[in-house]
């Protein structure tokens, strides 16, 4: 039974739309990422709303491995949330050299154990590829951008693409509240980290652990980047919607020959 060759030509018109869109997103979701970096991932904004603060006064006094943390103020725990941020986008540079320090300027101690430095570590790999993925993404955007002119495409309808990743977020977010944030959390945690190397540290023991309100950060944190990432990835379709008009606006029997969709 032979498949003809249109259809053939449609369906990979379909892939190459798919892998634009998901290449589109995972850009989007880079560039989001990059934002919130620039201001700390929101740290100070969400020291107050998570009351972190209330966290360490509790747990701070409990921690005999690194004691007195709760003598620091807040200028010093945004200090070395800010420092843990920039080094683990930068293979963990300075992690095992951070102290933390009392509002006179007296050192109290060293900040990290060795088991939260090599989980810091693994933190910087990870992150490391999902920055270079961004970079890719952006790549594979630009050269499905360029064959798309060539062939003279169209985007298809902003819907469509909307549709899509609504789907996928939708779906995500009923698995996540189905089985629970929190074991959604440690179940990522045991199956991208290494075998053997430690990833959960009690507030009693940590102060990495308890200056982020660990796993509780990391939700507001995904949800801003999620926030961001949706206008980046409406501009990005609504500039190749343009890019591609012009493209064929300015090629002869172009743009201007076919119906124009809304999208």
């Amino acid at each position: 039974m032979s498949v003809a060759p249109g259809r053939i030509l449609g369906f990979a018109r379909v892939l190459r739309w798919i892998l634009f869109g998901i290449a589109l997103a995972l850009g989007s979701l880079f560039v989001a990422w990059r934002a919130l970096a620039a201001v700390d991932f929101a740290y100070p904004l969400l020291y107050d709303a998570l009351s972190i603060d209330r966290t360490i006064a509790r747990y701070g006094p409990q921690n005999h491995v690194r004691p007195d943390f709760q003598m620091t103020d807040r200028a010093e725990r945004e200090r070395l949330f800010a420092a843990i941020a920039t080094a683990v986008r930068h293979n963990g540079q300075g992690l095992a050299a951070l102290a933390y320090h009392a509002p006179d300027g007296r050192t109290l101690g060293p900040l990290l154990t060795p088991p939260e430095i090599q989980h810091l570590h693994d933190v910087a790999r990870l992150i490391g590829r999902f920055e270079r993925l961004g970079w890719l993404s952006w790549l594979v955007v630009l050269w499905l951008l360029a064959a798309a002119a060539l062939r003279r495409e169209r985007l298809p309808r902003a819907r469509t693409f909307a549709a899509g990743a609504g789907a996928i977020v939708g779906a995500a977010a009923v698995v996540t509240f189905a089985l629970g944030p929190e074991n959604v959390f440690y179940w990522l945690h045991a199956h991208v980290f290494p075998p053997g190397h430690p990833w959960f540290f009690y507030y009693q023991q940590s102060l990495m652990s308890m200056m982020m309100q660990a796993p509780n950060l990391f939700g507001p944190i995904a949800a801003l980047l999620l926030a961001l990432a949706i206008p980046v990835f409406a501009a990005g379709l609504w500039a190749s919607r343009r890019s591609l008009d012009r493209a064929g606006a300015d090629t002869p029997g172009g743009a201007d020959d076919r119906p124009h969709g809304r999208g």
